[in-house]
Order: structure tokens, then sequence, then C-alpha cells
């Protein structure tokens, strides 16, 4: 059964977290790359890892709040829920809206990484460092065409990220944050789930309306299959874009 939880206690589970990403991206990826790594595999590895560790924590959680092992019980526990028509109106509706305000507020990320604090540093590539420009052929300066064994290893990662992100933060923590706010809880979520994302700091500007647009449709609906799809889609665009570059 759910508990409630004070945003000071879930706000620990995005720090800790937060900052096992930013290591990974900012200390982790250029020691790999003085070894001769490049830098797309230090990437799969050390951006990826840590929501592997999300997926863990999110059914640790589920562990300690003493509910059964069956399908039937997580799935209630963690609001896995089956989707209606309207479910799928807003999911689609919530995908859409992240593309048109990311797109939309790129121009803000752009100058922003231009400034010192929250510029990227200069060993990230095109994909994720404004200040450069994309390179056919190539993601994150690694040659793509005939590497199908990309497509498998970052799809893994993808799985990670999303199930790893959506169980722990809307199926764990989120209803336990309601059970203690209420209807405020959606709006401390949406703050903190983008403050989390300050490894991409200079996007947080971008990132703010999507993560707060799908805090919200996550309380109102009370499914998180719906937050699932969406982001789901939102991060399945690199995908599309790597698996046509293999491909060609």
């Amino acid at each position: 059964m759910e508990k409630s939880i004070t945003i000071v206690k879930s706000i620990w589970f995005f720090i800790i977290s937060s900052l096992l990403i930013y290591f990974g991206l900012y200390y982790c990826i250029p020691l790999a790359q003085s070894s001769g790594i490049p830098f797309f595999i230090g990437y799969l590895v050390f951006f990826y890892t840590p929501f592997i560790l999300l997926f863990i924590t999110a059914l640790l959680l589920y562990e300690s709040e003493g509910n059964k092992w069956t399908w039937k019980n997580f799935t209630q526990r963690t609001r896995l829920r089956k989707m209606s028509k309207t479910d799928w109106l807003w999911a689609l509706g919530l995908f859409v809206f992240g593309i048109i305000v990311y797109a939309g507020l790129s121009p803000v990320g752009n100058w922003l990484a231009k400034i010192s604090f929250f510029s990227p540093p200069d060993f990230f590539p095109a994909e994720i460092n404004p200040n450069k420009t994309r390179i056919a052929g190539f993601m994150m300066d690694y040659k793509l065409s005939g590497q199908y064994w990309i497509i498998l290893a970052y799809f893994a990662g993808w799985f990670f990220n999303i199930f790893g992100e959506e169980l722990l933060w809307r199926g764990m923590l989120l209803p336990r944050q309601i059970k203690r706010y209420g209807s405020k809880a959606w709006i401390y979520h949406g703050i903190i789930w983008t403050c989390w994302h300050f490894f991409w700091k200079w996007n947080l500007l971008s990132i703010f309306p999507f993560a707060m647009a799908l805090s919200y449709v996550a309380y109102k609906r009370q499914n998180t299959s719906i937050p699932i799809i969406a982001h789901g889609l939102m991060n399945l665009i690199p995908l599309i874009m790597i698996l046509i570059e293999i491909i060609k």
C-alpha cells in the first residue's frame, strides 16, 4: 500500500540519480575517451546505467511497501492501467505538445548554451551541444552506417530510460506525493522533475512546459501508461534518426 512522502524526502531520489547522470556525462565519458573509447559508446554506458538503477529503485520501493508480487497488484500500485480512448488522446496530445514546445523553445536553449554557466562542455558532440553542427551519417561522432548493433543497444537504453523514470517518478513517487499534498502534488512534482534534468541545463526552459504538462496529466488521469507512451514517443525520435542513418 502506498504511503505519503514529503517533498524533502522524495527530492533525494531525484538529486542522487541526477548527480549520477551528471557525473557519468561530465567526468566518466571524458575519462573513457582518454582511453580511446568513442563518446557514443561512453554515452550508452554512462548515461543509461543510472536509468537501470531507477528501474531497480522503483521495484525496491514497491517491495518496501509490502506489496504482493503479482502483476495485478503491481499494475494497481503503479497505476499501469489500460488505455481508454480518452487516455490515448491525452497521450498523443502530450506528445504533440512536447514536440511543439520543445521545438519552439529550442532557440532559447541555443541562446543559453552560449552562456558560460549553461554551456555544455566542448567534448559534447552536436546532438547534445547546440554550439556544434551535426554531421550527417554520424551519431555523437560515431559513424552509423551498417552498425546494426546500435539499434538494440540504444533501444535497451531507451527502455530503462522510459520505464525507469515513469515507474519511479509517476508510478511510485507521484501517488505518494498526492497522498501528502493533494491537488498541489503535480506542481511540485513537475518542478522537481524539470530541475532533475540539470545535466541538460541549457534545455531546462525547453523541458519545463512538457514536464509540467506530463505531471498534470499523470495526476489528472491517474494512469502511468499515459506518460509512458508520451515520454516514450518523445525519446524514440533519436532512435528513429539512428535507424534511418544505419540503413542508408
